[in-house]
């Protein structure tokens, strides 16, 4: 972040990861574990999204049509029964060019998205369900098997 390495800046970096993690990953880490491999593939799943929605998006402002430009509010019911899971769904659609979380209902699951372009609500809802589980499997609960 400084834009050096220095043994301040080093030994700032490893104090603040050390209370990052002391404060934080010890309640995700009693509950839920990391799955490497599915990780590692949702990471390259949402990697090809952003390529591919970027390109969308692009398209959208270089050269506009109505269908390139339509905005509607997409209502999905998630499945997983987690709002862990739900909040990095929420967040992966966020960071998806084009998408935009609004809201995750804590208590029904239910997640409002902003999109722009033209969308089949049944489709997209399959996508984004597709994505939950990615999710589920990549973050499991522990002594559960996705």
């Amino acid at each position: 972040l400084w834009g050096e390495i220095s043994v301040a800046n080093v030994g700032s970096g490893i104090i603040v990861v050390a209370l990052v993690s002391w404060l934080f990953v010890e309640n995700l880490t009693s509950t839920h574990r990391l799955r490497l491999w599915p990780a590692l593939s949702l990471i390259v799943f949402v990697g090809r999204s952003l390529v591919l929605s970027s390109g969308r998006v692009a398209l959208a402002v270089l050269k506009p049509t109505q269908k390139r430009t339509a905005t509607s509010m997409q209502m999905v019911q998630l499945r997983s029964g987690s709002t862990f899971v739900g909040a990095i769904v929420a967040n992966a659609i966020t960071l998806t060019p084009g998408t935009m979380s609004i809201e995750l209902d804590p208590q029904s699951l239910v997640l409002s998205i902003h999109v722009l372009g033209e969308v089949h609500s049944e489709t997209f809802q399959e996508e984004v369900l597709d994505l939950e589980q990615r999710v589920m499997n990549a973050v499991s609960e522990r002594g559960k098997k996705s």
